[in-house]
């Protein structure tokens, strides 16, 4: 390794001095307009683009670097915004990614996933999950929440499930309005294809999905003290122009750790701007009104949250994702 850098203390946390996990936007363009997701508001107001292929060959060998010297899960992801078949050159960067030793997952919403890629995908030698969104099996309700046409990616899906190991497809259903029995009807209908389906209730992503409750952070002495999935601790974010930012949850790029066209993984990951970040996400720094852990549905704060509140989450959860 190029410095050699040491693990940061965090209260009870121990963040290591490398990334376990690369979430990595080729390009920064979806094909859906998911009622779920910020996508559609953040494409109109953040930076849009491919990523330069020299950037990106450079990131995924300072990874599969890190892999090579470290005990890490090394597991790369792209499109943290976008869908992936939106990029012509798709199959050369999923290669790349494979011939550098890294494990690749791959997650789509399956409407450009046709059966001329599940085969390229297939010639390619890929063999990893493959994540699937798609939110509602009711026509009506799958086309109101994502904006795409469900006979062309169940036709897709079909296919997939035909040519490629089963086990290693997950379906992911975020509800949204659903009524009555429409999750009965999800895992019924991918229980009897042989796929695992799982259900979600909605995450307002900090904030930034209208019309979806979340966590306020809004009681006076309330501060940070953690995340509940630990994310910032293992995950490295990069967006198509190079900024590293706190997790998947911070879409709208209110906490960036530093810019991997300007410096390497390490020195982003290591950076002091990295640990400023860090220490209000884990320590209590005071920080602005606006950080993305105030509003998340992950962000742990001192202020006990209300039995009320999580009486409301449990109910929620078992109304909208068992029946």
């Amino acid at each position: 390794m190029e410095k050699l850098f040491k693990p940061i203390k965090l209260g009870k946390y121990v963040r290591e001095p490398y990334p376990s996990n690369l979430i990595i936007d080729i390009h920064s363009y979806c094909n859906a307009k998911c009622k779920v997701c910020p996508y559609h508001d953040l494409s109109k107001k953040l930076p849009m683009g491919y990523m330069e292929d020299p950037v990106f060959r450079r990131i995924i060998d300072e990874f599969a670097a890190v892999k090579k010297d470290y005990t890490i899960r090394g597991r790369v992801i792209f499109c943290n915004m976008g869908e992936p078949f939106l990029d012509p050159n798709v199959f050369e960067k999923i290669s790349y990614v494979l011939d550098s030793g890294l494990d690749f997952v791959l997650q789509t919403n399956a409407s450009l996933l046709t059966p001329n890629r599940v085969n390229k995908l297939n010639s390619i030698g890929f063999r990893g999950p493959i994540y699937i969104s798609v939110h509602g099996i009711t026509p009506s309700i799958y086309e109101n929440i994502m904006g795409l046409n469900i006979e062309r990616t169940l036709k897709n899906i079909d296919y997939l499930i035909d040519n490629y190991p089963k086990k290693l497809i997950r379906i992911r259903a975020i509800t949204h309005g659903w009524p009555f029995g429409e999750v009965i009807k999800v895992k019924r209908y991918w229980k009897a294809r042989g796929v695992v389906a799982k259900v979600f209730i909605p995450n307002s992503r900090t904030s930034l999905v209208s019309g979806i409750s979340d966590w306020k952070f809004k009681y006076p002495g309330n501060k940070l003290k953690g995340c509940k999935k630990t994310l910032p601790l293992r995950d490295v974010v990069v967006t198509f122009d190079g900024d590293a930012v706190l997790c998947c949850e911070d879409m709208g790029r209110r906490a960036v750790l530093g810019n991997l066209k300007e410096n390497s993984l390490l020195e982003v990951w290591n950076s002091a701007q990295a640990l400023e970040v860090l220490e209000k996400v884990f320590l209590g720094k005071p920080s602005e009104a606006d950080f993305p852990c105030k509003s998340c549905v992950f962000g742990l704060s001192t202020f006990p949250r209300l039995m009320a509140m999580r009486l409301e989450k449990e109910w929620c959860t078992l109304v909208n994702c068992h029946f």
